[in-house]
């Protein structure tokens, strides 16, 4: 056999070999497209896989953003099949990737991007079952519709702004140095366009890890380009064709650029703020850059420089400063206009929950009060919604609605998502303390639900719980006989103290906890009691024979830990509660001791010739907070006080407020909880942090 048709055969057999290594791979179909995909092994880098799969590392990183700054054991690889079909404007639309925050849950980080559980679920095994803090999922990117128009245009007229839930977006994960500028051009879009759809950023210190939300371009209309090619068809001739020809296709001149050492593709994108896919338009014979490639530079010709100075310009920090604070004004509020709507039932009479809400506004009404004495100009206004949606769609519609600051929502979520709606439109600030499960969160950026939900207060208090007894036996009260046992909560404290290996042991009952119930404790020096049922019933079953425990066993520290349920129980078994070192989480209490609870409640009296209703939470000081809060801040920063300093200035009574976006571009949630402690030396503690 010949020697050179020999290596001629074996290098084909090689390369065919190393493209096999991609078609041989598992593939996924996303968005209709079809991409490879690869676990990245120990040890790998970009030549590594590079060489394995016959794949430059720019197209690694193409449909891989989130690997720009290197290749991890585990990381999952996507390659899109049919390269041809990518996306001009992204030039990708492979997965994004989501760090999860303490309480996120993959529910609500499905509906945060638009996708299923399941389609999160496909791409990240196991997330279905067990979700960490600070863990990463790749998250199927939706394309945005061709129909959706930009921010910008949307924002030169307040009547004329749509719903971001009507909105069309792509998802773009920050990787470190990146620029709003660079990131506006890689998707043709602009920095004030991000800027609007992501009021949670800090526009000259972008967070690495971060997502944000690029509003989707309008793109030229097929029937115009139709219009302009046939509205004055050119006969054409053999003698005139190829003339014509030459005249429609100029030859092009590129400035060009050489690379340096370790630049690629990616890198020199970035520097001229252009995109990859640009790049390898204007340079199709060079697969792979290396030290010393002569590179073409797209769209450089006569606007080079006034696109290199914009570059600076909107990469500067004045400039990022002073567009955001345009975008959203801050400034004292000479007067504020605040609306509450809320179902007072004034049709109906012995409303039990109707009275309740008039407390609230009694309360809110008391805040006004206390602050107008300070000197603020407040405009109240109060509407009863009668629990029906179509009479907060007619109250929305009073002209005077759209000069509020404030509007404080009723508990139904329809009538909450068309005042938040109405609130976005208007630029108006939407409080929704009642309802905890309502989705507008997650979208409407003028939205604060003063109450935290379930999943971030029981994630929050099992962080603080495993700070405050990691080092102490854990010992878990179960009746056998209740049927919430193992709730939620407990389930994730469990899941929390295996993740971390800190033992615990279970004590089971029946019905009552005896002493003899309470032996297999042992000799333990310092024990924390934690019941797993959230009944209200627990502490009369458990109390006495916790109690008899710590008579007898006086060289044991012992401390309990109670559930929110007990807290209208605190007086009932404040001295057993003393004795056993009780810890109780909720997300409402006012200290008994308290001076301005003792004033407010002799306000109210004196205001209203009755004393405020004995419930959990105390909604005339529900109101009172929540008025403070908001009014105050908005009386200090305007309206749009949430993209600057969040900070309590309300000196709660009965409710903190730490405020937290849950995503760029989202709306609010109140993080404030407190851990009431009742110590052996008969004091009660609100601990908030």
């Amino acid at each position: 056999m010949n020697i050179k048709i020999a290596i001629t055969s074996l290098l084909c057999c090689l390369a065919m070999s190393v493209a096999a290594q991609l078609s041989n791979l598992p593939t996924k179909t996303m968005n209709g497209k079809e991409y490879y995909v690869y676990k990245v092994v120990q040890g790998e880098g970009f030549y590594n896989v590079s060489k394995k799969l016959n794949i430059s590392k720019e197209d690694i990183i193409k449909y891989n953003p989130s690997a720009k700054n290197g290749l991890k054991r585990g990381q999952i690889l996507f390659i899109q099949v049919d390269d041809s079909a990518s996306t001009e404007s992204t030039g990708t639309t492979a997965p994004f990737e989501h760090t999860i925050k303490r309480g996120e849950t993959l529910y609500a980080i499905a509906k945060m991007y638009g996708v299923t559980v399941d389609e999160i679920s496909q791409l990240n095994p196991g997330s279905i079952k067990r979700i960490n803090a600070g863990d990463k999922l790749l998250i199927p990117q939706k394309e945005g519709s061709k129909k959706a128009s930009s921010t910008t245009a949307q924002s030169t007229s307040k009547s004329k702004k749509t719903n971001s839930d009507n909105q069309s977006y792509i998802y773009h994960t920050i990787t470190a140095g990146e620029t709003l500028y660079a990131i506006a051009r890689q998707y043709k879009s602009d920095v004030e366009s991000i800027m609007r759809a992501n009021p949670g950023i800090k526009p000259s210190k972008l967070a690495r890890g971060s997502v944000i939300r690029v509003p989707s371009q309008e793109k030229a209309s097929v029937k115009e380009e139709v219009a302009e090619t046939t509205e004055k068809p050119v006969e054409t001739t053999p003698s005139n064709t190829q003339e014509s020809v030459k005249e429609a296709e100029p030859e092009k001149v590129y400035e060009t650029y050489v690379a340096k050492k370790k630049e690629t593709y990616y890198s020199i994108a970035q520097k001229f703020g252009v995109t990859i896919a640009d790049l390898r338009a204007v340079n199709p014979s060079i697969r792979t850059v290396r030290e010393g490639t002569v590179i073409n530079l797209p769209e450089i010709e006569p606007v080079k420089e006034a696109e290199t100075a914009k570059a600076n310009n909107e990469n500067s920090t004045e400039y990022l400063e002073e567009l955001y604070n345009r975008i959203y004004t801050r400034k004292d509020a000479d007067h504020i206009n605040v609306a509450v709507i809320l179902p007072f039932m004034l049709k109906e009479e012995n409303n039990l929950k109707s009275e309740l809400y008039t407390e609230y506004y009694q309360g809110f009404l008391l805040a006004v009060d206390s602050l107008k004495r300070q000197g603020y100009s407040i405009m109240l206004s109060a509407y009863d919604s009668e629990g029906s949606t179509e009479v907060v769609r007619n109250i929305l519609q009073r002209p005077q609605m759209t000069t509020m600051d404030l509007i404080i929502a009723p508990d139904q979520d329809e009538a909450i998502d068309l005042i938040a709606d109405f609130g976005e439109q208007y630029d108006i600030n939407v409080v929704n303390t009642f309802s905890m499960k309502n989705e507008k969160i997650n979208t409407n950026s003028r939205v604060f639900q003063t109450n935290i939900p379930g999943a971030y207060l029981y994630a929050e208090t099992v962080a603080r719980f495993v700070k405050l007894f990691r080092n102490r036996d854990i010992v878990f009260l179960e009746d056998k006989e209740s049927a919430d046992s193992n709730n939620e909560f407990i389930e994730l404290l469990k899941g929390e103290l295996n993740e971390r290996h800190i033992p615990y042991s279970t004590c089971q009952y029946s019905n009552t906890l005896k002493p003899e119930d309470l032996t297999t404790i042992g000799n333990a020096l310092s024990v924390v009691f934690v019941p797993t049922s959230n009944k209200k019933e627990v502490p009369a079953q458990i109390l006495p024979s916790l109690n008899y425990f710590v008579e007898n066993t006086p060289q044991c520290q012992v401390s309990l830990f109670g559930h929110p349920s007990w807290v209208p129980q605190i007086n009932r078994n404040l001295d057993e509660f003393y004795r056993l070192d009780t810890y109780i989480y909720t997300r409402f209490y006012a200290t008994p001791d308290d001076s301005r609870m003792y004033d407010l409640s002799l306000k109210y009296l004196y205001w209203y010739n009755k004393e405020m209703k004995n419930a959990s939470p105390k909604y005339a000081l529900l109101g009172f907070d929540t008025g403070m809060y908001f009014m105050s801040a908005i009386a200090e920063n305007g309206k749009n006080f949430a993209n600057y300093e969040l900070k309590s200035k309300s000196n709660s009574i009965q409710t903190d407020f730490r405020f937290e976006r849950i995503n760029n571009w989202s709306g609010f949630i109140n993080k404030s909880f407190y851990f009431v402690h009742l110590s052996p030396n008969m004091k009660i503690e609100k601990i908030s942090e």
